[in-house]
């Protein structure tokens, strides 16, 4: 009799266990659409660096952003150096479709829009991409589950994570054939994510060095991604990009999201 009491508790822990798992959808649906405050502003730090370890560019780059509508529109002003100064792009959501993206090139005095086919070129000579600057939704992809319970380090520190792969089915105009994602369990950002070709060869790797739950001027809580790390595989070469001066929650004149302030930075 004891035995089987045993045996349908462990059968009750069983199916209590499968009920409550998460598919690789809901994971990964939760891990692209992550709470984000109505407006924020932060100086962002990027640094260029060589296959040596030698930074050979640093750049000072204000990020505003704004989802009042339900819709996020995001622009960055870059402050310095000289050679990229008062660049300014805006990307701007759209429902149903991509994202319209536009660049104001300086040296030209003209804003003009990039055309989805570019958008696998380097976001303004870092190793980032116009489509690494924006987050894909979740069925953008096919995701299948590789392990459940996967191990990733970041900064020292091993985190419990999904390890999943995603494979483009829509908006396939990106430089890599899919992706290995290591997603935290705690937070649902992707600490670890691996880029590869149609070769399966490793092309470059993202990775969240340093992340925090930051409140808001409304006290409100959201993940912050503190230091990323985007690495060129096949160089070397990679790119860090540090937050700083952080504001969430305060609110952001919504001149800076029109094409007028791109040409103007009035």
């Amino acid at each position: 009799m004891k035995k089987i009491k045993m045996l349908a508790v462990a059968a009750l822990f069983a199916l209590t266990g499968s009920l409550f798992a998460q598919t690789v959808e809901e994971i990964m649906a939760k891990s692209t659409d992550l709470p984000v405050p109505i407006f924020s502003k932060a100086l962002l730090i990027m640094e260029l660096v060589d296959k040596n370890g030698k930074v050979t560019e640093t750049r000072k780059i204000y990020e505003y952003g704004n989802v009042e509508t339900g819709l996020k529109n995001v622009v960055f002003d870059i402050q310095s150096p000289a050679s990229v100064k008062d660049t300014r792009i805006l990307q701007a959501e759209k429902i149903g479709k991509g994202d319209d993206k536009w660049i104001y090139l300086p040296s030209l005095k003209t804003t003009r829009r990039i055309a989805a086919a570019e958008r696998q070129k380097s976001w303004v000579g870092s190793d980032l991409t116009y489509n690494d600057m924006t987050i894909r939704k979740f069925d953008d992809d096919e995701q299948t589950m590789l392990d459940e319970n996967a191990s990733q380090n970041s900064n020292g520190k091993a985190y419990k994570c999904w390890k999943i792969k995603s494979v483009p089915v829509k908006n396939k105009n990106v430089e890599y054939a899919y992706r290995i994602q290591f997603i935290e369990k705690g937070s649902y950002l992707p600490i670890m994510v691996e880029y590869y070709d149609k070769k399966d060869t490793l092309i470059k790797t993202y990775g969240i060095d340093a992340f925090e739950e930051f409140t808001g001027a409304t006290g409100k809580k959201y993940w912050l991604r503190r230091h990323v790390t985007m690495k060129n595989v096949l160089t070397g070469h990679y790119t860090t990009v540090a937050v700083d001066k952080i504001e969430f929650d305060k609110p952001v004149a919504t001149r800076y999201f029109t094409q007028n302030w791109l040409n103007t930075g009035k």
